[in-house]
């Protein structure tokens, strides 16, 4: 037989000899429950003789393992101690008589608290997570329209209602600016006129020419600024010069 043909044999032999289903949790978390490396494999050992042989003898496992079989009644006792693992006694139908076999609820029913109190755990890290990032996000917003309403004080001269504390708040939600409200406070308060109505038109008419800066705001100013002298030039230089008289020259 060439090693090909070997080693094709032994591949369908490994993997049609049986697996062994053991929980990734427990190979996980083990150590949690204050069991052994040694005490693991025996728990392994057991299951996978599970299905033919419910209760394999203290020497077979130890045939399979490196421990002595002192070792394994000292592994097995600790794991009956600590209700991990239960020894109970089955009536086998096929032998017809009463047989032993070992159970694993103690076990499952451990690793099943460990998990709620895990995932228990999680869902609080996540919640708190959760109102971290909300109060991150609306705290900001918070902030400005403290800002906000401490500054329209200021220059008022008064407290705000509620009213215009509603207002201020809209628009910030409208995404203008801390920067752009207090731009159309001083304007209009320039202007002698501290109404919110004016405000709300001012801070409008810049969200239509797409303005959302300050100095957008000033550069558009600028630009106006220089239109109306351009037009205050031209106008001028239009205007018709007086016709020279005829008598003028007549003395020259």
């Amino acid at each position: 037989m060439n090693k090909v043909s070997v080693y094709g044999s032994f591949t369908q032999a490994l993997f049609f000899s049986g697996v062994v289903s053991v929980p990734k949790y427990l190979l996980t978390h083990y150590k949690m429950l204050d069991i052994t490396d040694r005490e693991v494999m025996v728990l392994i050992q057991i299951l996978c003789e599970a299905e033919t042989n419910p209760y394999p003898t203290l020497t077979s496992l130890a045939a399979r393992m490196t421990a002595t079989l002192s070792e394994i009644e000292e592994s097995v006792g600790h794991l009956v101690e600590r209700n991990l693992l239960a020894i109970e006694r089955y009536w086998n139908p096929t032998e017809e008589k009463w047989s032993n076999c070992y159970r694993f609820v103690g076990l499952i029913d451990e690793l099943a608290e460990m998990w709620a109190i895990e995932r228990s755990q999680q869902l609080e890290e996540e919640r708190t997570l959760s109102q971290a990032q909300s109060m991150a996000f609306t705290n900001p917003a918070k902030k400005s329209l403290e800002n906000l309403v401490r500054v329209f004080e200021q220059e008022l001269g008064r407290p705000l209602t509620g009213i215009e504390c509603e207002n201020l708040d809209r628009w910030l939600a409208t995404h203008f600016s801390e920067e752009l409200i207090i731009e159309a406070l001083r304007r209009g308060v320039s202007a002698g006129i501290r109404n919110f109505r004016y405000l709300d038109s001012i801070l409008r008419e810049w969200e239509k020419k797409g303005l959302r800066t300050k100095a957008e705001i000033e550069a558009e100013d600028a630009y106006f600024q220089s239109r109306q002298e351009k037009k205050v030039s031209r106008s001028k230089k239009q205007v018709p010069k007086t016709s020279p008289n005829k008598y003028d020259n007549f003395y020259l």
